[in-house]
């Protein structure tokens, strides 16, 4: 085991194993016989969480035969101090315990209360909140793998995401309705105006992109020029995205919706993953959950993890698919407040595109990077040469040329390029 792994392991005991599993199993009588970890994390995976996977064994009340069950623990990275300070910022461990201890099995709950049995994310175990961790159901066991981000979603994966986004983004709206002011009380993303880490990141990647599309023969030096007088404004025009407006249907939002935070499950279990038969998603990571419009989670999920063609020539139909489920559950769950019609959606997704920009142009080169020698907060949070060098592998990516040769002229035809009050 790592250092990690053996630090979890001094306190993640037989015998904590042995307390919290008699609580969720409702069996005092249960007894812990042997437990096992391992690392369930590598470099890139996650900045800010270690994860480790344990084969916890047992004999419950009334059984002669032991079982065994796989279980995660989440808990802080405590390794960097500048991941500590950022982290410590946006309070995001006490957010997701949160979330995994009271909204999440809420939300559940209300699925179950309308006859669907549908999971949307894996099931909590425990939160101790004085270690600042998080027990749920190791999904991988189960056959769940994580979704591919270098390839990105195909149209049956993408569907199944956003199924399950529309019933959880109309499971907490239902919720907060039931509940008043548990989740509107959940404010700020990783994007927002009280705590700037991620400027410099914003910042410097359009700086690259611009200098990128100055020596392409498709863009120019047109695009250059715009882009570096939208540089000093683009932090706060992605800020503005989250900003609730008159009119506009508000929800809690996943915050961080992108291919690595979604697991799928092909019917072909135990075997190789196929991907044209996948059956089942789960959404994990909430570390970053806030009260805010579902068109920042469309406009993250469609412009980081879709195959291009998707983005590119089927986003209005994946969009009111997506509605359809969306208004389907909150009709079924009585919520009381005003469903968007379709139209109503597509302008809050129109009034919100510079996030589809920022997705795009800033979010998914780093996120189908191949490399991630230097891809860690510190990258993201200083301004240095190391920053800029990794900024310029980057976009050394022909993936994201490609895209982006694609994408600016599109956005230039949005308005999204030009500098507004």
């Amino acid at each position: 085991m790592n250092e990690t792994t053996e630090s979890v392991s001094a306190w993640l005991t037989k015998e904590y194993f042995e307390t919290i599993l008699r609580e969720y199993k409702k069996d005092e009588g249960l007894v812990v016989t042997n437990i096992n970890a391992s690392t369930g994390s590598s470099k890139g995976d996650s900045f800010i969480s270690t994860m480790t996977r344990f084969k916890v064994e047992f004999l419950a009340s009334n059984c002669r035969e032991p079982r065994q069950e796989f279980y995660i623990a989440k808990t802080s990275y405590e390794g960097d101090p500048v991941i500590a300070r950022i982290m410590k910022e946006f309070d995001v461990y006490n957010r997701e315990m949160i979330m995994y201890n009271q909204i999440l099995p809420e939300m559940a709950a209300l699925l179950v209360e309308i006859g669907d049995y549908d999971k949307l994310f894996a099931e909590t175990i425990h939160v101790d909140f004085v270690r600042s961790a998080i027990i749920f159901e190791d999904l991988s066991v189960s056959g769940f793998v994580v979704a591919d981000r270098i390839a990105g979603l195909n149209e049956s994966q993408a569907r199944l995401a956003l199924t399950k986004l529309a019933k959880f983004h109309a499971t907490a709206a239902v919720f907060n309705e039931r509940m008043p002011g548990i989740l509107t009380n959940l404010q700020g993303g990783f994007l927002r105006r009280t705590t700037r880490a991620f400027e410099p990141f914003f910042r410097g990647m359009l700086e690259v992109c611009a200098n990128f599309a100055d020596c392409c023969e498709e863009l120019g030096p047109y695009y250059k020029d715009k882009l570096l007088k939208l540089r000093p404004h683009v932090f706060e025009y992605a800020v503005r995205s989250f900003d609730p407006k008159d009119g506009h249907f508000f929800t809690l939002i996943h915050g961080d919706i992108w291919a690595t935070n979604i697991m799928l499950l092909s019917e072909t279990n135990g075997e190789q993953f196929d991907t044209k038969k996948v059956k089942d998603a789960r959404l994990i990571d909430f570390q970053f959950s806030n009260w805010s419009s579902p068109a920042v989670d469309l406009h993250y999920l469609i412009n980081t993890s879709f195959e291009n063609h998707l983005r590119l020539h089927c986003q209005d139909e994946l969009i009111q698919y997506y509605h359809d489920i969306l208004t389907s559950t909150l009709h079924k769950l009585t919520y009381g407040g005003h469903i968007p019609s379709l139209h109503e959606l597509c302008i809050q997704l129109e009034e919100r595109r510079f996030y589809a920009f920022t997705s795009s142009i800033v979010n998914q080169p780093l996120q189908i990077s191949e490399n991630t020698a230097d891809s860690d907060l510190n990258s993201l949070t200083e301004v240095n040469e190391r920053s800029r060098n990794f900024y310029k592998v980057l976009y050394s990516n022909t993936k994201v040329q490609s895209t982006v040769k694609v994408l600016l002229p599109y956005f230039d035809r949005k308005g999204l390029l030009d500098v507004s009050d």
